[in-house]
C-alpha cells in the first residue's frame, strides 16, 4: 500500500469466507496467513500417515 503497510485478501469459496485486512507488520501477516492456510481442507492433499515419520 502507498502508506506503507499491506492489503491481505483471504478467500475461500468452498468455505464462502472472503476477508481484507491491513497491516504494517510482515510478521503478523505471514503468521495469521499460514494459520489460516493450515486450516483449510485440500482435497487433493495427500492424508499424513504417522509412520511417515
Amino acid at each position: 500500500m502507498d502508506e506503507g503497510g499491506y492489503e491481505v485478501v483471504r478467500r475461500d469459496i468452498t468455505r464462502r469466507e472472503h476477508d481484507v485486512t491491513t497491516t504494517t507488520n510482515i510478521d503478523q501477516m505471514a503468521r495469521d496467513l499460514t494459520i489460516w492456510m493450515a486450516a483449510r481442507d485440500f482435497t487433493e492433499r495427500p492424508t499424513r500417515r504417522t509412520d511417515d515419520f
